[in-house]
């Protein structure tokens, strides 16, 4: 197995099939977000000052009142509780991971500090810095773990209230903001809002990566619909029988996951077989068994 193939297989969340080595390459990821979320915070938001969301922000604030301890260390210091929680409402492997890049960003954020020369513009600073914000906390939850903060806090107020874990994070990063005012100012605080929404998009752009589709076709023609799906897609499909309470008729169930991008010759497919059929799309948030993730 080549490089590429390694990071493929990590980015796409599939294994590789060897435990070390898919720990090699999830702990390699891991590490490479956090010198790309230490470099965000290092170069792009502190020097403009604008905060990041959650603990990180939290930190940054004192850290501009307490010199004597870096970022990293204020950072590593205040996820200390909030892992013990999650270590025992979350995952294990889930957890760990966490565990791994809290302390990776912790370290990197003091200890490394690359100089280039950034925009003077805040505006570019916040959107340059929250881009690559959610560049590092979205590739660190495709390989299953998180930055730490909120993001353990949150998890754990939804496994033990039900509440949406979007609005937790949404009500924490509303008062990271109106911090940001009352510490740098209006226009902080609103370059901090502008970064935080630059991260939410690149967070929720790889989440949604190659998105995955489950089509569910009603048909009166499923053998035939299956095979111009198989043929002219590439795509396998699961048939089941069914009977319509309205029509009193047994129809065919097809049950086929795809991409996005196919949607759109699917829905001409089976309409040109069957005028009739009935679809419905649901969005998938993984799939595990022989996928092919790329259209030829």
């Amino acid at each position: 197995m080549n490089m590429y193939d390694g990071m493929r297989r990590v980015v796409g969340m599939k294994g590789t099939g060897h435990p070390v080595l898919d720990w090699t390459w999830r702990i390699a990821v891991i590490l490479f977000c956090d010198l790309i979320g230490a470099i965000s915070v290092n170069n792009f938001l502190t020097p403009a000052r604008i905060l990041a969301g959650g603990v990180t922000g939290v930190a940054q604030i004192i850290h501009h009142y307490v010199h004597i301890l870096g970022v990293g260390t204020l950072f590593f210091v205040f996820n200390i509780p909030l892992f013990l929680i999650g270590y025992k409402y979350l995952g294990r492997r889930f957890i760990l991971q966490t565990g791994i890049a809290i302390l990776g960003f912790s370290v990197i954020a003091d200890a490394v500090h690359i100089q280039f020369q950034t925009p003077k513009d805040p505006l570019l600073m916040g959107l340059y810095g929250g881009v690559l914000s959610g560049l590092s906390s979205g590739l660190v939850i495709r390989v299953g773990g998180s930055m730490g903060g909120t993001d353990i806090l949150s998890l754990v107020i939804n496994r033990l209230t039900g509440r949406s874990v979007g609005s937790i994070g949404f009500v924490m990063n509303a008062v990271i903001v109106i911090l940001s005012m009352f510490v740098f100012g209006v226009p902080a605080g609103l370059y901090t809002l502008v970064s935080m929404y630059a991260a939410s998009r690149v967070v929720s752009g790889l989440m949604h990566f190659q998105q995955r589709k489950t089509a569910l076709i009603v048909t009166e023609k499923p053998a035939e619909v299956s095979s111009e799906i198989g043929q002219k897609l590439v795509r396998g499909s699961t048939i089941m029988r069914a009977y319509g309470a309205y029509t009193q008729r047994e129809r065919g169930v097809l049950l086929c996951a795809m991409t996005h991008l196919e949607m759109s010759d699917l829905r001409d497919l089976v309409q040109s077989i069957d005028p009739n059929a009935f679809i419905t799309i649901l969005d998938t948030t993984e799939v595990i068994g022989r996928f092919r993730q790329n259209h030829p």
